[in-house]
């Protein structure tokens, strides 16, 4: 095997597993595998047609980003995060996208205004009750607005807080009032998307961090939680 095919098997044998990586990280954010559920390694290899290394190391990246727990006897299992570092997090997030403002791409790619206007559509078209379609809705609609900061450390960093916790808004959903929420959502990407097209990147920053205040109120309310039972959070 001469260097090249080396290189461009081990590309391939990166992309499959990057693949994977997302592919499972999504279905716990959408809580496809809900907090408790245990993955198989060998279920795993079987479903994408791969050894059982590349799902080990898939795995323990998961469980590095705090989306896995490994708990002896039982293996690799979802986890839950409990209200005190969800708090923690959360403020961590709105520091973060209050500082994004200064490293959105602008002026902003042809089009992007127009996409926001999608996610809302989306969001609206779901049967009430759809808690995985939502959770998939969400993902869409975050990463995109991720997508438009240049900083990539900033970016990765931000969309690694923001994996770690929406698993725990979808949990808190089933207890808030559907349509309430829609609504809410669909006036969050509404002024998302004027400011995208005023070209407000300073704008866009502190309304991001807005939503995710008022996203942390509506989880922990979901999940019966007040701050006051919580650290102290900014």
């Amino acid at each position: 095997m001469t260097q090249s095919s080396t290189d461009t098997d081990g590309s391939a044998s990166h992309a499959r597993k990057e693949l994977i990586y997302q592919i499972l990280r999504d279905r716990i954010c959408a809580i496809e595998y809900p907090p408790g559920s245990k993955l198989r390694e060998t279920d795993l290899a079987e479903e994408f047609e791969v050894s059982r290394t590349p799902i080990r190391n898939v795995l323990t990246t998961l469980e590095h980003d705090g989306l896995l727990a490994v708990k002896h006897g039982v293996g690799n299992v979802v986890s839950l995060v409990e209200p005190e570092e969800l708090v923690e997090i959360y403020t961590v997030r709105m520091i973060l996208a209050q500082s994004a403002g200064d490293f959105f791409a602008s002026p902003f790619p042809e089009g992007t205004a127009n996409q926001f206007v999608d996610y809302k559509e989306v969001f609206q078209a779901l049967e009430p009750g759809d808690v995985v379609g939502f959770g998939r809705a969400n993902i869409c609609y975050y990463t995109g607005l991720i997508s438009l900061i240049t900083n990539s450390c900033l970016r990765d960093m931000m969309l690694k807080l923001f994996f770690q916790t929406s698993r725990m808004w979808l949990i808190s959903l089933p207890s808030l009032d559907w349509s309430e929420v829609v609504v809410a959502v669909s006036d969050e990407l509404d002024e998302l998307t004027r400011l995208i097209r005023l070209e407000d990147p300073i704008g866009l920053g502190l309304a991001a961090r807005n939503h995710i205040f008022m996203s942390r109120r509506r989880i922990l309310a979901g999940l019966g939680i007040s701050l006051t039972e919580t650290r102290n959070p900014l």
